[in-house]
């Protein structure tokens, strides 16, 4: 076939997005480096070269398909080689053999839009804005990833495979995370484990500067960015993915998150702790300053391993006993801790062996040596609680004064870290976080906010927990 003229000069980042050998690739972070583009660019390519490519660009919205994608593509694929069924929303490419290849512009708004894709034999997959999708809709797209065509050997590495973009935050934003941002360092290939798809594993991230293209043609973007109130300046001009659109708690590593220090000799010590079976339970460990500063510097979540929001299922002796060797481990005097605990605890559970009710969760640690205390669970007051002690001093020009949040967590506190910045609001109370997400950690470490009420920033008359 003669050679094609293509108006595409890849910057930089899409270069790497197009020579990575990753076959589960994501290219995001900030708006604006190309990520679109750089999509459509791939499926061109790859559709030119290998005949009978079944390729399947993915945006969630059609609304979203036509204007970012549709409509760009009629500009830029070349009437030569390409032609655009309106009916079928599909370019159909001349490739380098006999046989076209296709690329399906394809949108799944609701989960159950994915089954129309159930016999899809799908060879290159490529999603855009991947986190306003939800992780059973990327989980399902991705097991129709197959290829029995003859792949030359030059593109085997990516065929069949998956290239998605996106920014930091939507429903995806937490999967999105888990599976890529935290997964490796930028950058960095890894090989995920074969219950996760045993797909090899790259994050690109893309930034504003990344696109000099954008920059020359609309100098005043920035500005624009520069001009949003937070979260959104931040989301969308940092790609910050520890702060995100939608989210709850204004919780990121930069202002909350520190190196491990010794607790001094002094400081009280409390434990929060939110039972669960079926779904985690979590134990948090925290110290008090002078200023009331709380300091989470452990934590013990019964997560199963390389699961989200499933319970490990550990009895209430069980547990017990997993803190005390915990605080053996962190060097704490088991007889220095305040225990506090939803008032759930304390409820007497069925005894199905004998009939009547058996003993509570409380008294179980009880016989263990730890003595808990039923903590204040008002949702209303202990949101209020944890977002003042999140919050970022500030002096009357707005501007940060450099002291450090009245909520400080060590960088070993992982759980924390993973899931306070994922909760979002119910949407029928948006004063509440969303009960149907993995909030445990939150329940619990309100429990100690709770223990220790700011008043005007501090406890009145000296006393040292609530009463």
């Amino acid at each position: 076939m003669a050679t094609i003229a293509v108006d595409y000069s890849p910057h930089p980042k899409q270069v790497l997005l197009h020579r990575s050998p990753a076959n589960e690739l994501l290219y995001g972070g900030a708006a604006g480096p190309g990520k679109s583009k750089a999509l459509r660019m791939e499926a061109l390519r790859y559709a030119m070269e290998i005949p009978g490519l079944q390729v399947y660009l993915f945006r969630r919205t059609f609304p979203e398909l036509e204007d970012n994608h549709v409509i760009p593509s009629m500009a830029e694929y070349p009437a030569e080689v390409c032609s655009y069924s309106d009916q079928k929303h599909r370019w159909a490419v001349r490739s380098t053999g006999q046989q076209n290849s296709l690329i399906h512009l394809c949108h799944c708004k609701n989960e159950k839009d994915v089954f129309r894709y159930q016999g899809a034999e799908i060879h290159l997959l490529l999603i855009d804005e991947l986190t306003t999708f939800t992780e059973f809709i990327y989980d399902y797209l991705r097991g129709r990833v197959r290829c029995t065509l003859v792949v030359p050997d030059a593109f085997k590495h990516k065929v069949p495979g998956i290239i998605c973009a996106s920014n930091p935050g939507g429903i995806g934003h937490e999967f999105v995370k888990r599976r890529w941002v935290d997964y490796a360092k930028p950058m960095e290939l890894k090989r995920a484990a074969n219950r996760d798809g045993g797909m090899l594993r790259q994050y690109i991230p893309g930034l504003l500067e990344d696109n000099p293209t954008l920059i020359k043609n609309d100098p005043e973007y920035i500005h624009r960015l520069d001009a949003l109130p937070e979260p959104y300046r931040t989301a969308y001009k940092e790609g910050d993915w520890g702060i995100f659109l939608g989210q709850m708690f204004m919780f990121n590593r930069r202002d909350h998150v520190i190196d491990p220090r010794a607790i001094p000799e002094a400081a009280p010590v409390l434990m929060t702790f939110d039972w669960g079976f079926g779904k985690p339970y979590s134990v948090g460990w925290w110290w008090v300053d002078s200023d009331s500063r709380l300091y989470r510097f452990g934590e013990l979540y019964g997560c199963m391993p390389g699961r989200v929001d499933e319970g490990v299922r550990e009895t209430d002796d069980e547990i017990a006993e997993k803190i005390l060797r915990q605080e053996a481990d962190l060097d704490i005097d088991p007889d220095s801790v305040l225990r506090m605990c939803d008032p759930t605890c304390f409820n007497r559970k069925p005894n199905y062996m004998g009939g009547g009710q058996g003993p509570s969760s409380a008294d179980v640690f009880l016989a263990h040596g730890l003595t808990l205390r039923p903590g204040d669970p008002k949702r209303d007051l202990k949101i209020r609680e944890f977002h003042r002690r999140l919050r970022v001093p500030k002096d009357d020009k707005g501007d940060p004064t450099g002291e450090a949040p009245l909520l400080q967590v060590y960088s070993t506190c992982e759980a924390f870290i993973r899931t306070i910045p994922i909760l979002q609001a119910d949407l029928r109370d948006p004063e509440d976080v969303d009960t149907t997400q993995e909030d445990h950690v939150y329940d619990e470490s309100a429990l100690a906010c709770m223990a220790r009420p700011l008043g005007g920033r501090g406890l009145k008359s000296g006393k040292l927990w609530a009463e």
